[in-house]
């Protein structure tokens, strides 16, 4: 009852605020496979509602969206299977649980800000996207957003802030980002300065982080640590003996635990055929160099999304197979013998309908960051209107 009374009450409001009114529908069922587990299934409806208002040329604009998300089977993740058999046991000894719950129905307000531009500058306040960074697979510089990994429906939710840019010529910019806490010194803060460097062809960025962070355990207890952090950031991208390159890291300087640096490089080229290549290599100097990895860095992979090992490697390929499909295989792995293949399917099968699919299987080192044994299979189908 309740989600039928806000989404009629949102569509009565929303016509009458004049508001260009957009979004998708979206269906995923994924089925899983384990060596170690029952097969699960997953099934879960998303309905995207994006509103805007205004627009750039005006000075003020208004932009948003709510998300409705269901889920039709069970919500019940029993983390197990995805965990070496030493620290699904080591977890159960210590009367740790393993299972992940998501919520049976949720509705969110996922982004909602309202931009005022005014003597070259813009004024950015409301929940908004704060992710930074050329990278791929991961974003070092991103401090702001977490995505929970085990959720398929889920996405990177907006962030509540104030941030204020002022642009120039092609690539320059200057921003500065304030999201609000409890007091004035427990927000969190960040500024870039970036620039483009006609004469070598690249975009160049610096940044600067202070931030209360939470996604780390206490090593004896394992529950959540809180601490100040503070992060220098550098990215680049640009071209190389004709390849894409690009590199974004940091250097952490924590309140509680040792400092660390975390990097992320990659390559991109496309082949006169239409075949697209790209490397790409993550440095994670806060996890252990190789297996076996300790309890409490699989439980920071599982709660905050934190790489569970030091290095991590991502290499991929795509391409189209026809006007209105593509097709592409990627391989994630590091240097204990483990990896996951991850083959995918985009196609357009109507004028306002997608369809996505893709597969994880995991193969190698039992120890590993990608314990083998382990498939499944996405089906995504997205209308937009």
């Amino acid at each position: 009852m309740k989600t039928v009374t806000v989404f009629s009450l949102l569509m009565y409001i929303l016509p009458a605020l004049s508001l260009d009114l957009t979004g998708y529908y979206e269906n995923t069922l994924a089925p899983e496979y384990s060596d170690r587990a029952e097969d699960r299934l997953l099934d879960a409806s998303k309905l995207r509602l994006d509103f805007s208002s205004g627009s750039a040329d005006s000075g003020i604009e208004f932009k948003g969206n709510v998300n409705f998300i269901a889920y039709h089977t069970d919500v019940e993740i029993d983390v197990s299977p995805y965990l070496p058999e030493a620290i699904a046991d080591s977890l159960q000894a210590r009367n740790i649980s393993a299972q992940i719950r998501l919520e049976r129905s949720r509705i969110f307000l996922d982004n909602a800000y309202l931009s005022w531009r005014f003597w070259g500058l813009r004024l950015r306040a409301g929940r908004q996207q704060l992710t930074w960074g050329p990278a791929y697979s991961f974003n070092p510089t991103d401090l702001f957003h977490r995505k929970q990994m085990l959720d398929p429906a889920h996405e990177k939710e907006g962030v509540t802030a104030l941030r204020i840019d002022y642009r120039w010529g092609v690539g320059g910019q200057l921003a500065a980002i304030m999201i609000p806490g409890g007091m004035l010194a427990e927000s969190g803060y960040a500024l870039r300065l970036a620039e483009h460097i006609p004469s070598i062809g690249y975009d160049v960025a610096l940044t600067l982080h202070q931030v209360e962070d939470s996604t780390s355990l206490d090593p004896e207890s394992l529950k959540p640590c809180h601490q100040r952090r503070r992060a220098v950031g550098l990215d680049f991208s640009g071209g190389l003996f004709g390849l894409g390159f690009w590199f974004e890291g940091n250097y952490n300087m924590m309140e509680t635990e040792d400092d660390f640096v975390r990097f992320v490089t990659g390559l991109d080229y496309t082949l006169e055929n239409g075949l697209y290549m790209i490397f790409e290599g993550l440095y994670n100097g806060r996890a252990e160099t190789g297996s076996p990895y300790p309890v409490r860095d699989w439980l920071e992979n599982i709660y905050f999304s934190e790489p569970v090992s030091r290095y991590r490697f991502m290499a991929g390929l795509r391409k189209d197979l026809t006007e209105l499909t593509s097709g592409s295989l990627y391989y994630f792995g590091g240097t204990d013998g483990s990896f996951v293949l991850n083959p995918r399917l985009d196609a357009s099968i109507a004028q306002n309908a997608d369809l996505t699919l893709f597969g994880a299987a995991t193969f190698g080192n039992k120890d590993g960051q990608f314990p083998p044994g382990n498939c499944a299979l996405t089906a995504r189908v997205t209308v937009f209107f």
